[in-house]
């Protein structure tokens, strides 16, 4: 008798564990950072947030991602110089672009844009009534609020891609210190 209930305890553990699973993964705080090609500076910004909430503690309470407004870069890398650029900040990545999705909408609490013409962009493709807020990732930046960030792709050498890096550590960081306090 005393096996059985030993059994059937195990059973009832395992089934609330898979149930506390499946809530807590439904739990999870989901953001998207976007940018024109997703090889430059959106995978930075997602690279430097993961970071951000490694650091923090709270890494397991988000999901985390970065895509395109077009298609050009689709399964490729990030540039070589956004790749040194993380690689030098110890930021490991091994993502691939994509482009942004209808269904990204729905999915992601937070879709971040990093330039008005993202923002311009995100708001004609988002879907009537989706659930994520369109951010422009600078308004979280503790320096300079509301700057843009500069795409680097154009740039001769590395400069504006550590410019892009530095910028992305102050937004990634003035966005969670909100979000921790309530505030979205």
């Amino acid at each position: 008798m005393a096996e059985v209930n030993l059994f059937q305890r195990h059973r009832y553990l395992s089934a609330n564990y898979s149930e506390n699973r499946t809530v807590q993964m439904a739990d999870k705080k989901k953001a998207l950072f976007i940018c024109l090609g997703n090889i430059c500076r959106s995978p930075i910004a997602e690279a430097v947030f993961l970071k951000t909430i490694r650091e923090a503690g709270v890494a397991d309470q988000w999901e985390v991602d970065s895509a395109a407004i077009g298609g050009w870069h689709v399964g490729n890398l990030p540039d070589h110089r956004a790749l040194a650029t993380m690689k030098k900040h110890e930021l490991p990545y091994e993502n691939r672009a994509r482009q942004i999705t209808k269904n990204d909408f729905n999915h992601y609490d937070y879709i971040f844009g990093m330039d008005q013409e993202n923002m311009s962009d995100l708001k004609s493709r988002a879907p009537k009534g989706s659930k994520a807020k369109q951010l422009f990732l600078g308004d979280y930046d503790t320096d300079a609020p509301g700057k843009i960030i500069r795409d680097p792709y154009y740039d001769q050498g590395s400069e504006g891609f550590e410019q892009c890096y530095v910028q992305c550590v102050r937004c990634c960081k003035g966005f969670l210190e909100k979000v921790e306090r309530g505030e979205l």
